[in-house]
């Protein structure tokens, strides 16, 4: 069991989030780049996919690059919500947003948002007729970060293993509605 789960079942409810906190969070989202955008299929199903996370504002609008021609762009003009997920194993921090979703044709924020990276996909740069940008406007999400040093977290594991109860104050977990 990880800490997350063991952090869970101690009872203790997630703490809200200020807004400091939320602005904290939206920084080192774009700084960790790789997400998991989940929405629905033709069947009603979660389907997910990774998408490179390209900006996230202040008020908590996530922006990432699609294919207009795509799974996503349709799956969202059917049904508008959309989870999106990002974890950083190594720092034990993970997020899960929800919101809605829509796929959006603007050339002037796409060249705003453009990187070599995305030429890849869209070899016709930020003009590139199939190139949509994928716009999730959080509603709600939580987190999960650590408070304490992977040594302290380590030894917090190993007392649970032992006395066999829920490790305490090893992490964060907080939720928030915008």
């Amino acid at each position: 069991m990880s800490e997350r789960n063991a952090a869970d079942r101690s009872g203790e409810p997630p703490q809200p989030a200020t807004g400091e906190d939320r602005r904290a969070l939206w920084r080192k989202l774009e700084k960790l780049r790789m997400a998991m955008v989940a929405t629905h299929d033709v069947a009603g199903e979660m389907t997910a996919r990774p998408l490179t996370t390209q900006q996230v504002e202040d008020d908590g609008t996530a922006w990432f690059f699609v294919p207009l021609d795509g799974g996503v762009s349709e799956e969202l003009a059917r049904d508008a919500r959309a989870l999106v997920t990002y974890a950083d194993v190594g720092d034990d921090f993970f997020v899960a947003l929800r919101g809605r979703g829509e796929v959006v044709r603007n050339e002037a924020k796409a060249r705003a948002l453009w990187t070599p990276f995305a030429a890849g996909w869209f070899p016709g740069g930020p003009e590139d007729p199939n190139l949509g940008l994928l716009r999730v406007d959080v509603e709600n999400g939580e987190y999960w970060d650590p408070v304490a040093s992977k040594l302290v977290q380590f030894f917090a594991m190993a007392k649970a293993a032992v006395t066999r109860t829920p490790p305490q104050n090893i992490g964060e977990h907080r939720r928030f509605s915008n």
